[in-house]
């Protein structure tokens, strides 16, 4: 081979080496992806009864940490979590030998007092102490004295009598008026006294009766905080006691929907314990005020639970029935998908998914209305929620009719 030949060689073989590496090369190029599969349905328009509903917790009616009055070692717990008990049943009981003792040592001093005035069980009613006998006595030990100074006087101005006589008949007198009046006053105390100790007797036997601390309204026993032989204070819970029929929903009405809200509503409410199931309640109670922090009106519905099926804590949806009908958009409810309390729906457009926020205004099931945020006629996504956001491409397949 000549040196021409080799060299035109040298030449191409570069050459052909940029050429085949431009040709070949797909280095950095992403293959695209294909478009997500989704089935859907289209968004309906239905009159439905016109409802706002809301979200709240079933609360007792009445719910108290029953509390002894008086301090004691705990003798008997009458009582388990779940109890039914009417008021005034006794629910525990403090050691009484105490009590006991204080309310007889009180009854007998009530009687001494009572003896010390002469006075019959019962006889205080119109009792006067002027009319005892020790004052009686000194009151006419009192007027002879008096009557004896009056002569004496008198026949002291004729002469009659010394000035030593005189004297003598107004100490006595005296002596006789002080004693009228310490016997009359010590009488008073004895009165006085003889009140305080009946006033002691209904104390002490008031701390008896408090001894068996007892249910202050009917209900039911949720927690029972005491065993025998605990010593309890006065104002220490022993048990709580709740009052579940009927029961309270609170629910948050949000300030732009307030005007819609009235007390004597129908409300429906739904639980998840009982799916097939709707409770009804009314609207007793509107708040006052606007909260600030989360700027709602507080309203509270009374429900009816004869049954005791519901109890407190427990999550509910209320619909308040507002009266007369409207049309809503209703989806099924699995094409909505919720985020931290925001509902969104996704509908097909042009082969994309466009995200929509709505407002749920009714469920039942598997059914949804909207109150808004979404259009009858719209093609709304009932799968892959998790996946979609607003510019996804997808490939639209519609649902067979059941």
């Amino acid at each position: 081979m000549s040196n021409r030949t080799l060299a035109v060689l040298a030449l191409c073989l570069p050459l052909a080496s940029c050429g085949g590496e431009e040709v070949g090369s797909t280095e950095g190029v992403r293959p695209e992806e294909p478009p997500l599969s989704v089935t859907t349905v289209v968004a309906e328009s239905e009159e439905v009864p016109d409802t706002l509903e809301l979200t709240g917790t079933l609360a007792a009616d009445e719910e108290s940490r029953v509390t002894p009055l008086v301090a004691g070692r705990v003798s008997e717990v009458l009582v388990e979590r779940g109890a039914t008990v009417s008021e005034g049943d006794p629910l525990v009981r403090l050691r009484a030998t105490d009590y006991r003792l204080a309310s007889e040592s009180a009854s007998a001093a009530l009687e001494q007092a009572r003896a010390r005035l002469g006075i019959e069980e019962g006889g205080e009613q119109g009792f006067r102490p002027e009319a005892l006998p020790e004052v009686r006595a000194a009151e006419a030990n009192r007027q002879l004295a008096e009557d004896a100074l009056a002569r004496t006087e008198r026949l002291a101005g004729t002469g009659a009598v010394s000035a030593a006589d005189l004297e003598g008949a107004r100490q006595r007198a005296a002596a006789a008026r002080e004693q009228h009046a310490s016997t009359l006053n010590a009488a008073r105390g004895s009165w006085f006294a003889l009140k305080n100790a009946r006033v002691a007797l209904e104390q002490a036997r008031r701390n008896l009766a408090d001894s068996s601390v007892a249910a202050p309204f009917a209900g039911q026993v949720a927690e029972r905080h005491v065993s025998v032989g605990e010593f309890v204070a006065p104002q220490q819970p022993v048990v709580t006691l709740v009052r579940v029929d009927p029961l309270r929903l609170e629910l948050q009405v949000p300030q732009e929907r307030m005007a819609l809200v009235r007390e004597g509503q129908r409300v429906e409410i739904l639980v998840d314990a009982y799916p097939d199931r709707v409770f009804e309640g009314t609207v007793r109670y509107v708040g006052a005020a606007i909260r600030a922090d989360s700027r709602s009106l507080t309203v509270e519905a009374v429900v009816p639970n004869e049954d005791r099926a519901l109890r407190p804590g427990i999550f509910a949806t209320a619909r308040v029935v507002l009266g007369g009908r409207r049309e809503r958009v209703t989806v099924p409810a699995r094409a909505v998908r919720r985020d931290a309390g925001t509902h969104r729906v996704f509908t097909v457009v042009d082969g994309e998914a466009r995200e929509h926020v709505v407002s749920i205004a009714r469920t039942d099931g598997e059914r949804v209305w909207l109150a808004d945020g979404l259009e009858a006629g719209s093609v709304v996504v009932l799968d892959h929620l998790d996946r979609l956001a607003d510019g996804v491409a997808v490939a639209a397949t519609a649902a067979e009719e059941p």
